[in-house]
């Protein structure tokens, strides 16, 4: 190899080494400048956001509807009775309680139901006189038994305010 030809050949590579150094430099500042991730990104948040407004269309839909429906005469009266238990004037509502002591379901009384309990003695008993009148689990008056008296007696222990309030939550017992 002659000199002229080892200079064409540096020469060459040369302009090879120039013409791919360049290449990759644009490639490094189209990537710097133009970021494919960033692009990625977006266009899947500008998805996911196109999906959200959807959603939220479809449910200002529906409450256009229900503002519809809403306004009447019919749905108000069945939300009235249904949800406040109210009733057009001149009729009476009535209310079915399950028997005492039966669990059906969903419709199972709580534990602390108070139709669960016996009666108890009114706390009102021990500010009667002596021997007064006391109305019986018949609905007619009776004379108080000695029972009675002595269930409510405890009830009469403790003054002041505290006293009252204990007398007032006895029927909770």
């Amino acid at each position: 190899m002659t000199r002229v030809e080892r200079r064409g050949v540096q020469e060459r590579r040369r302009t090879r080494t120039i013409v791919i150094g360049s290449a990759l430099l644009a490639v490094a500042v189209l990537v710097a400048w133009f970021p494919g991730g960033s692009l990625l990104e977006q266009h899947a948040a500008l998805a996911a956001t196109n999906s959200q407004l959807q959603t939220l269309r479809r449910q200002d839909a529906a409450l256009a509807q229900e503002q519809k429906n809403l306004n009447t005469p019919s749905e108000i009266e069945r939300i009235a009775r249904q949800q406040y238990n109210l009733v057009l004037p001149g009729q009476a509502a009535f209310q079915v309680l399950p028997p005492n002591g039966s669990a059906t379901g969903t419709n199972a009384p709580y534990p602390g139901d108070p139709g669960l309990s016996s009666p108890v003695v009114p706390s009102g008993t021990p500010e009667l006189p002596p021997g007064g009148v006391h109305v019986d689990s018949t609905g007619g008056p009776s004379r108080l038994t000695g029972v009675a008296r002595h269930a409510a007696a405890p009830a009469t222990q403790g003054g002041g305010v505290l006293g009252r309030i204990i007398r007032t939550l006895e029927f909770w017992r």
